[in-house]
């Protein structure tokens, strides 16, 4: 087997299908396969995907029912295969026609992927200029770090191995995290540009809180732990553009799109805050 890609899910049954529907018709030259990975769903995801698996050979449903967080069901997913190479996209998400093909072939010469987002296509747009748009056509970085995307990215099997995985003990940005260990190690991302995923945001206030005050609460150990490998991540003030974006747009509140994207924003420097304080660092 040559390419292995692993969809880590839990309870994405009003997604999935879409997904799968992109994967199933794809086409390349080399041996691969569809894992689809379990994590205990509750609702129709597993009933969705073995539909799936009956009329696609290369599709397996994978459980992954002894821990939780999305890097132990990653690793799941790779575990249960012997492909040559990984990718990663998430059941909530679509790939592009060419995905499979543009990785497969890129895994070939390459030790670590990762391709674009389409921001757009599946999010209200005001929404999606909260979060950023910038990294969208280019390897995102963490400060000076680039990393590969946990829902578009992926690696060489044997770079996988080498790196232990994703740290299913790190709560947070796992790609970061993963990627502060491959920089480490001299690995570079390569960008694919062939590859493009179309990401869907959360745009329920409870959702987008929750994952705002998430992704924020991991930057002051990240950056922590790029230090030690003597890398450069982001600045301790660079936050101070955020906040300075929120009082400029102040007056968005008069529309729901305008009052997501503040509060994704703010969600994201409150954690960011608490994380510093919980490490004992100052992260604005």
């Amino acid at each position: 087997m040559d390419l292995a890609v692993v969809v880590p899910c839990r309870n994405v049954a009003a997604t999935l299908r879409e997904q799968l529907d992109a994967l199933v018709v794809e086409h390349w030259d080399g041996e691969w396969e569809i894992l689809v990975v379990d994590n205990r769903s509750t609702d129709a995801t597993v009933a969705i995907a073995k539909g799936y698996s009956a009329s696609c050979p290369r599709l397996r449903v994978v459980p992954a029912h002894e821990g939780t967080g999305v890097s132990y069901v990653r690793n799941e997913g790779v575990r249960a295969s012997t492909a040559n190479a990984v990718v990663f996209c998430d059941g909530d998400d679509v790939i592009e026609p060419g995905w499979v093909a543009a990785y497969g072939t890129a895994l070939r010469e390459h030790e670590l992927v990762t391709g674009p987002l389409d921001l757009i296509s599946l999010n209200i747009p005001e929404l999606a200029r909260a979060r950023g748009t910038a990294s969208a056509e280019r390897v995102p970085t963490f400060g000076r770090i680039p990393f590969a995307r946990g829902n578009n990215g992926g690696m060489q099997r044997a770079t996988f191995d080498r790196l232990g995985g994703y740290d299913e003990q790190f709560i947070g940005l796992e790609d970061i995290e993963l990627s502060i260990r491959a920089a480490a190690l001299g690995v570079d991302v390569t960008f694919v540009p062939e590859a493009r995923v179309r990401y869907r945001y959360h745009d329920s206030v409870q959702a987008l809180w929750r994952q705002g005050l998430f992704y924020g609460g991991s930057t002051a150990e990240l950056a922590t732990r790029a230090r030690r490998h003597g890398l450069d991540p982001p600045s301790r003030w660079a936050g101070t553009r955020s906040w300075a974006w929120m009082v400029a747009h102040l007056g968005d509140v008069r529309t729901r799109a305008g009052r997501l994207g503040l509060l994704w924003v703010l969600a994201n420097r409150l954690g960011t805050l608490r994380g510093a304080a919980q490490a004992r660092t100052l992260y604005v």
